[in-house]
Order: C-alpha cells, then structure tokens, then sequence
C-alpha cells in the first residue's frame, strides 16, 4: 500500500504543475529492441558468454569422467590411491566452483563484461532522450515501463529516440523483402490571420494524421511528432515553403510527402493539399477545396486525402 500512496502523491504534484511542466514519456522496452546497435552489443555478450559456458562444460565433464573412474575402480585401489583420488576429486570440485563464482558469481566477468558493453549504449541512449526532450521542449521525460498507467500519445518520444538513435545506420531492409513507402504529413501552411488565429494548421495536421490511419497498413508513416521535431530542429516553422518541406522529408528518409497551405475567410475554410515525390521533388496530385462549414472540415480532409494516397497506388 505505501508503495502505491507515494506513487500517486507524486502524481498528484505533477499534475499540479501541468501547464508548467511538459512531460514526456518512453518505453524503453521498444527502444532496446528497435535501436540497431543492441544486436551487436547482445552478439558480442553471447559470444563472450558462450566461450565461458564452454570451458565450464569441459571442466564439468573431466570431473564426471574422473568420479565415474574412481567408481569403477575403487574397490581395486588401495587406501592410499582412494584417499589421493578422492582429494583430486576436491580440488577439481572446488576448482570448478570457483571458476564459476569468478565468471558468472556475483560482480564476475560475466557481470563486468554485461557493464563494458551496455555502458556506452545506455550512455548514447541517455543522450539521444536528452537531445530530443530539449528540442521539444519537455522539461521531464518518464518510463512507461515504471508504472506509467495512461499517457497520451502526443506525449510519446519513444519513435523520436529511437530514429536519433538510428540516424548513423540509414535506412534499413531486409533482404529479399520490398520496403514499405515511407509517408509524412507536412503541417499545412496558414496563408492569412484569420487561419492562424483559428490555429487551422494544427487543426488540419491533426485530422490529416487521423485520416491516414487506415493506410498504415499498406505505408509507413512518419508519427507526427516526430515531423514537428525534424521542423523544429532545420529552423523551419508553420510557414515554410515547399523546398523546406521537402528538405524536412529527405532527412525522414521519406518516399512522399503531403504538403498544402489553408485560409480562412469568415465561415470559409480554404485548402489545398498535394502529393510530391520527395526524390524529385516532383507533384504528383493536388487537390483543393472550399468548405463553408467548419464541421465539415474533417470529413473533407479524409476524403481528399484518401484520393491522394490511392494515386500512390496506381
């Protein structure tokens, strides 16, 4: 129950100061599996392991050979010669445990061996959630894996750390495989006041990623956040041209990318989104479109965006 209690007064003082405070949150879990170097860090652990296991196999046999012996032959021996064998036995016993307590006892060379190797990797990882939680400006980043019951996605710097991570390896495929489209969507560029101070960019952004959801499947997306951060992190904002959002793509490693401006005039709503092939640069679809209801927003964004993906596919 104490446990608990402090758990949740902790809570309750974060929450306090909530609008102060952005708080972010990883799973750690994720970014060991998904960071590339934890392959070779986990190869060179099991080699040097496997070595160990070997030699401490070999000694155990030799000892099972030598007692099997000495059962066999014991009635034979004299007292003398059982009395040797019997010491020989020992000190092969104890020389066997020892070996064990040095390589796999409690701060052996297994232990050190596991610090040798994981050091620098969580090392890199520490700074690689640093660097991420400073560009988005989180003041305090947690660990789902620490008893984090809810949190929400828009939160989530789990993707961000790992493609930091990532960034020295480029991108990555299996062989014999066909790699999926990568996509990502641009924030529309807001082309007067009024659009701004309706914060349709974000607005549109948002049902944009919401509107893409069914295609994942057949695509993958670049998260949104993570989008928001490479713009962060060129010196780009709301307001950047075309050649900066393909600029923001090519360092997505993206195939496409979904761009587009919005104007707001009264009740009318006005924006076009368009397809462009980041390698080229190239548009391949544009669709533009006037709305006098704000509630139909949503709905029209899926519906032209769904146009715009099927032309991938043709």
């Amino acid at each position: 129950m104490f446990r608990y209690t402090a758990f949740f007064i902790v809570l309750a003082s974060l929450f306090a100061s909530a609008k102060e405070t952005k708080i972010g949150f990883i799973d750690s879990e994720s970014i060991f599996r998904e960071y590339h170097a934890t392959a070779t860090v986990t190869n060179q652990f099991n080699e040097f392991i496997n070595t160990y296991r070997d030699s401490a196999a070999t000694l155990k046999r030799n000892i099972e050979q030598i007692q099997r012996d000495f059962e066999a032959q014991k009635l034979v021996l004299s007292e003398e010669a059982r009395l040797r064998k019997l010491d020989e036995i020992e000190t092969l016993q104890a020389n066997y445990n020892k070996f064990l307590d040095e390589i796999f006892g409690s701060n052996g060379k297994i232990e050190q061996k596991n610090d040798e190797l994981m050091t620098p990797l969580l090392k890199k990882i520490n700074d690689a959630v640093q660097k991420i939680a400073e560009l988005e400006d989180f003041k305090m980043v947690v660990d789902l894996t620490a008893d984090v019951f809810y949190a929400s996605d828009e939160l989530n710097l789990t993707t961000l750390v790992i493609n930091e991570l990532n960034l020295e390896y480029g991108p990555q495929t299996t062989p014999g495989t066909e790699k999926n489209k990568v996509i990502a969507i641009m924030p529309l560029r807001e082309e007067n006041k009024e659009a701004s101070d309706a914060s349709l960019s974000e607005r549109c952004h948002i049902e944009l990623y919401r509107a893409i959801e069914p295609f994942k499947q057949k695509y993958e997306v670049i998260a949104r956040n993570e989008v928001n951060s490479e713009i962060v992190r060129n010196n780009f904002g709301k307001d950047m041209d075309e050649n900066q959002a393909l600029q923001v793509g090519r360092r997505l490693i993206c195939d496409y990318i979904i761009i587009g401006r919005v104007s707001k005039y009264a009740n009318k709503i006005e924006y076009t989104i368009s397809l462009r092939e980041v390698s080229s640069g190239q548009e391949i679809i544009k669709m533009t479109n006037t709305i006098t209801e704000e509630i139909k927003l949503s709905e029209s964004l899926s519906n032209d965006l769904r146009s715009v993906i099927e032309k991938i596919q043709k």
